[in-house]
């Protein structure tokens, strides 16, 4: 049985499998399914530019990554680090949103007279960093099953338990800073931060990988210590979110553990 439902749909499942044998939940001896939930908390800046950067070009992906402030530098009053990304700006409809609801403009006279002024002045003329976190893992960051919230098949509702942590605030609250010099330093002569989330749709972390069983979820393989025919192949399993996005990893772990049960399967060696 092969389950790929992510960081909160994965252990809903588990949760929602109990039985005599599993009163806490399948594959969940550790009390771990649905502990460290990861969200990748995040934010971004932008600055605008007098020259014409044709912005708006081009998918709305990476364009640049530095990772300058990645590692961990405890003088910063914080572990881990962020992921930086430049993307294209995008058209009139995202332009608003960075005026109108961003730190330090959304005080700002935008709406009537303003408008044209703002739109024309930033349309094709500004750069923006995306800037990710690498979010900790904690216990305390969980999912659970919800008492009363059902789906419409009348299945327990997942409910997410979250607050982000004081490290990932001082993290995010650095790393904008910084982000603003650079664009101030490459010449913008307006630079404010557009955006802070407390998620960016990755979630994470809630199947922990690891060899003990009593400290872990699934094994190395993503195996579920306590039932041997269960992996698990999707973000769930990881043991810190990263600064990165989590696609590419997801899918060489699924890949990983699908050649591990090809290969140990030729040989009848696959729980059932």
């Amino acid at each position: 049985v092969i389950v790929g439902a992510n960081g909160i749909g994965t252990p809903r499942l588990l949760l929602m499998s109990a039985s005599e044998r599993f009163q806490n939940g399948l594959a969940n001896s550790s009390g771990l399914v649905g502990k460290r939930l990861m969200l990748h908390p995040h934010g971004s800046s932008a600055g605008i530019f007098d020259d014409d950067l044709e912005d708006w070009v081009g998918p709305a992906g990476e364009q640049l990554v530095s990772l300058q402030f990645y590692e961990t530098d405890k003088s910063r009053g914080f572990v881990r680090g962020c992921k930086w990304i430049l993307m294209c700006t995008g058209g009139p409809q995202q332009m608003v949103e960075r005026w109108d609801k961003g730190e330090g403009t959304r005080d700002e006279p935008f709406w009537g007279t303003e408008f044209t002024r703002k739109m024309q002045d930033s349309i094709g003329h500004m750069m923006e960093w995306q800037i990710i976190n690498e979010d900790l893992p904690e216990e305390t960051n969980y999912v659970s099953l919800d008492p009363t919230l059902t789906d419409s098949d009348g299945l327990p509702a997942p409910k997410i338990h979250y607050r982000t942590s004081e490290n990932t605030r001082l993290m995010l609250d650095f790393h904008l800073q910084r982000s603003l010099e650079s664009l101030r330093e490459a010449g913008a002569k307006k630079a404010w931060i557009t955006r802070r989330r407390v998620s960016s749709g990755h979630n994470l972390g809630t199947c922990k990988m690891g060899n003990d069983p009593e400290t872990s979820v699934v094994n190395r393989w993503g195996q579920a210590h306590d039932v041997p025919n269960l992996y698990l192949i999707d973000g769930s399993v990881f043991t810190t979110s990263t600064g990165v996005n989590p696609t590419a990893t997801i899918c060489a772990l699924a890949k990983r553990t699908a050649t591990y049960i090809a290969d140990n399967a030729r040989q009848l060696e696959v729980a059932s």
